[in-house]
């Protein structure tokens, strides 16, 4: 049966004209937003990278090897093709050379402070140095040599090993004991057993499944056993974690005194991380991107790049473009690669021009804040900014990420000068950390027998003038971390 011709599916080919508008993003400007986001540290290390990449960029020497190298570049200014100058020595220029090292050699063996050897007690102190670097010490190095110590086969070694590789940092033990048997092949009941001798290992708390098994583990290696403090942790915990003291003290059959000693002497002495001492997270440093120094009354911005090398194009590869013995290839390499070099030199100087743009504007607008101990930072949105300095908000967004700023207050994330506004009832702007301040003082003042009310707070801020609503109150209250008016209460 044949289809009808309507159904035929019909193959040709044929050129089709059409007019597209789209925002395709170029390598440079990839380029330029990547470097405008980086921190101090990272934009060292991607010059440095750029340095190997790119043989038309070299770092500035010191100033007499600059002179040197202009010196040379400007006697070489005249000449129309590059050629390199061959030294040629005959035999009597070695013999020279020869007698000079042997002088010279005699002459710094006889030196009272050279020695062309290494000295035996040079060899002991670097011996000692070099045996004096040493790594620290994981969890699982700490916690498998004691377990090699107490258990004797090889088995249950390799139990312990399985058990310790699945504690997390705080030394926790996450993953259910059915899962890492199955995996391991180990029975059950003697992984148990394992586990119990591992939670008596130092530090105590470690291998546990819960924050509250390892509070009891603490407790029992401490002799508390048969303390209030064990009770209350065993029997009482959850209600211990939301402060139900009249609970506790019903299921105890004791006073709220005899609790709030409980916690202030045993309890609060406990370690909610028993293996957070052993981590090797690495500390990183900061390198702050602005300073902004205090002359006087007037305020000055400084980009700190110091640190980084002085960059600068190599004239003998430019002068490569004129030379008629050089290939189209080669030619055309080094005009990519100096294309290249001038956009990366651009990128880094609009980053430090934005960046002192902002922190220009920065001081005019929280000038206050800068120049007095107790100053209140004014409410600044970036998209304001963004209009002020005819920029996009974004743009402010990625150079102001990860950065910050050494002014007289201490040193401080740039993003830090960045609130919503309110207005108070006098119709004054104050920024959104102003009122989180404002907020922390009316709680600290408070009566801890009889703590406010998130409406009361509320309450409080109106009576100073500040309108805030009882949601952003318990909002505010969890990013300074307070607990609500039950949990901050104190029953003595």
């Amino acid at each position: 049966m044949t289809q009808p011709s309507s159904l035929e599916l019909r193959l040709k080919q044929g050129q089709n004209l059409r007019q597209m508008q789209r925002l395709i993003m170029s390598p440079q400007m990839q380029q330029a937003i990547s470097l405008l986001q980086m921190p101090l540290i990272e934009l060292a290390d991607r010059i440095d990278e750029e340095l190997v990449q790119n043989p038309i960029l070299e770092s500035s020497e010191e100033d007499s090897r600059s002179d040197d190298v202009e010196e040379v570049d400007a006697a070489a200014e005249g000449t129309e093709s590059i050629a390199e100058i061959e030294l040629t020595f005959d035999a009597d220029n070695f013999d020279i050379l020869k007698r000079l090292d042997e002088d010279l050699r005699e002459h710094f063996d006889q030196s009272s402070g050279y020695s062309s050897t290494i000295s035996s007690e040079d060899e002991k102190l670097r011996t000692f140095i070099e045996n004096s670097i040493s790594s620290r010490e994981s969890l699982f190095e700490h916690l498998m040599h004691q377990a090699r110590e107490t258990f004797e086969t090889s088995q249950h070694q390799a139990m312990a090993e399985a058990l310790i590789g699945n504690f997390d940092s705080s030394g926790f033990l996450n993953t259910p004991l059915s899962e890492i048997a199955s995996l391991s092949g180990f029975e059950l009941s003697e992984l148990l057993d394992t586990l119990y001798k591992i939670q008596h290992f130092e530090p105590i708390g470690v291998g546990a499944r819960s924050l509250q098994e390892s509070l009891l583990i603490q407790l029992r290696c401490l002799g508390k056993k048969e303390s209030l403090a064990y009770k209350l942790v065993e029997s009482n915990f959850e209600d211990l974690l939301n402060n139900h003291i009249p609970q506790i003290q019903k299921a105890q059959n004791c006073s709220s005194g005899d609790i709030a000693c409980a916690i202030r002497d045993v309890i609060s002495k406990l370690d909610l991380h028993p293996g957070a001492s052993f981590s090797n997270t690495a500390i990183q440093p900061i390198f702050p991107d602005v300073t902004i120094i205090q002359e006087d009354e007037k305020l000055i911005v400084k980009i700190n790049d110091e640190s980084m090398p002085s960059l600068r194009l190599n004239r003998r590869y430019m002068r490569y473009l004129d030379d008629p013995a050089m290939s189209s290839e080669t030619k055309e390499f080094v005009k990519q690669k100096i294309v290249s070099a001038k956009w990366f030199l651009r990128n880094i100087h609009q980053r430090n021009e934005t960046l002192e743009k902002i922190a220009s504007s920065l001081t005019k607008c929280q000038y206050e804040f800068f120049t007095d101990p107790d100053g209140k930072l004014q409410p600044l949105t970036m998209q304001r900014l963004a209009d002020e300095l005819h920029l996009h908000e974004s743009t402010i967004a990625r150079a102001v990420s990860n950065k910050f700023v050494d002014c007289p207050r201490g040193i401080l994330p740039l993003r830090f000068f960045f609130t919503n506004a309110y207005v108070t009832e006098d119709g004054d702007d104050i920024s959104s950390k102003t009122v989180k301040e404002v907020l922390l003082e009316i709680v600290n003042g408070e009566n801890k027998q009889k703590p406010l009310s998130d409406d009361a707070i509320s309450a409080q801020l109106k009576e100073r003038g500040i309108p805030c609503a009882r949601r952003t109150v318990a909002k505010y209250r969890c990013l300074l971390n307070l607990g609500n008016a039950h949990q901050r209460k104190k029953f003595i």
